[in-house]
């Protein structure tokens, strides 16, 4: 799904996105069962990046990240926090840019609901 062309210059309404959720499944979760919505401007395939927003509210589950690809966001509303067994705690708040590597594997813990803006590289 591509609802972004790159043809000409353009302005991104997250709200006229179409949106996916879900919940952590039950073996995944820590606390919680919180919402977890995306909406990809840019569908990711291994030959492109794939661009988006995504949404959680409050909870926390494990996660392992995919081995195809590495992501870069930007939050935009809210506080969460990554870490796991070789990684020490790392909160993120609105403002914030930060990375997580493919194959990573850990814990996400969202204190306020947060919003970020995502951009998945292979």
């Amino acid at each position: 799904m591509e609802l972004f062309t790159f043809n000409k210059v353009g302005k991104v309404d997250p709200t006229q996105l179409q949106q996916n959720s879900s919940h952590p499944a039950d073996e995944m979760l820590v606390a919680g069962k919180p919402k977890r919505t995306s909406k990809p401007l840019v569908d990711f395939e291994p030959w492109r990046p794939g661009v988006g927003f995504w949404e959680a509210e409050v909870g926390a589950w494990n996660f392992v990240y995919p081995s195809n690809r590495n992501e870069i966001f930007h939050v935009l509303e809210g506080t969460f926090s990554i870490e796991s067994e070789t990684t020490p705690r790392i909160e993120f708040t609105k403002g914030d840019t930060g990375i997580i590597p493919s194959g990573f594997s850990g814990t996400l813990r969202v204190y306020e609901a947060v919003r970020k803006m995502y951009v998945l590289l292979a």
